[in-house]
């Protein structure tokens, strides 16, 4: 994500979510060092984070739009907001994430009501899928990273050129 970051510092919203991100991926790290040692309700605390992220990209307009009175990138952002289709692939990611959390999750209230007696899923393919997502999150990020630099100037672009021609026509019929 910092390499990312740094790529796309030029877009405000590609630096906002990464920033967001960033910070949530930190308290993520703290708070799942802590959950290890919780036995089976880390996977609870997975499958809550894993919403987080999900949180994060899909709810990121409200989120700035609480904070906009408090920093100028949020302001920006909220002012020029956009939902990319590399956001939506992260989306998708994330909500993978979950579902793949979720499946624990089934299997492990399976295995504490008597129901199952051993952790297939969890033993043979719940890291690997993580795995596997995190190489896709990093990839889809620096995808993201690379598209929208470009992207923000173009809106900005068009955003102003939209304004002239309002107030040029606005003008006329004054």
């Amino acid at each position: 994500m910092i390499i990312a970051l740094f790529v796309g510092w030029k877009s405000i919203n590609t630096r906002c979510l990464l920033l967001m991100l960033v910070a949530l991926e930190l308290m993520d790290t703290i708070f799942t060092e802590i959950a290890i040692s919780w036995g089976n309700y880390y996977y609870l605390c997975v499958f809550i984070i894993s919403w987080a992220y999900v949180y994060v990209v899909f709810a990121r307009r409200l989120i700035v739009a609480k904070l906009k009175s408090r920093s100028r990138l949020c302001k920006d952002v909220y002012d020029h907001f956009y939902f990319t289709r590399q956001e939506g692939a992260l989306l998708f990611v994330y909500i993978s994430y979950v579902f793949v959390t979720f499946i624990a999750l089934v299997e492990l209230g399976l295995f504490v009501l008597y129901v199952i007696d051993s952790f297939p899923y969890i033993r043979y393919l719940f890291s690997p899928l993580l795995t596997f997502f995190c190489l896709m999150e990093a990839i889809v990020i620096l995808w993201l990273a690379t598209r929208t630099a470009p992207v923000d100037e173009h809106v900005l672009a068009m955003k102003h050129a939209r304004k002239m021609r309002r107030n040029n026509h606005s003008d006329r019929h004054k």
